[in-house]
């Protein structure tokens, strides 16, 4: 990329605000959602759920900015962010976190160094909690 700038930077793809999917998303570039996805999501970068966007199910990504809405469990290699009004419903496991004033969390959080993304890819998500028996 010109200027040696990290190339995670840019989003690659993005679901517009009037779009709604369904199914399984996976990609190695960066991502924004400003519309509704119900499914798996699983971004080797980083993905962005913008203030309109909604997503129903679990998410596997390096980096998780949260501006919208989210119903599911979130995996964060590096670094998840919640944003002012947004909303997590559901689970969260990552390195870093990030609350601004005037989020919704509902779930359990578990900060680890071993929320990594390749086993989280292999179906092996640390963000929700085992069943106990």
């Amino acid at each position: 990329m010109k200027n040696g700038k990290d190339k995670r930077k840019f989003i690659h793809t993005v679901i517009a605000s009037e779009v709604f999917l369904e199914g399984i998303l996976s990609g190695k570039e960066a991502m924004r959602i400003d519309g509704s996805f119900k499914g798996r999501i699983e971004c080797e970068s980083v993905l962005v759920i913008g203030k309109t966007g909604k997503v129903e199910g679990d998410i596997v990504a390096e980096t998780l900015l949260i501006a919208g809405e989210l119903i599911g469990n979130a995996t964060a290699k590096n670094h998840l962010e919640i944003r002012q009004n947004g909303k997590l419903y559901g689970d969260i496991c990552t390195e870093a976190l990030v609350m601004e004033p005037g989020v919704v969390f509902e779930g359990i959080c578990r900060m680890s160094s071993e929320c990594g993304i390749s086993s989280a890819f292999d179906g092996d998500s640390p963000a929700a909690p085992a069943a106990s028996s």
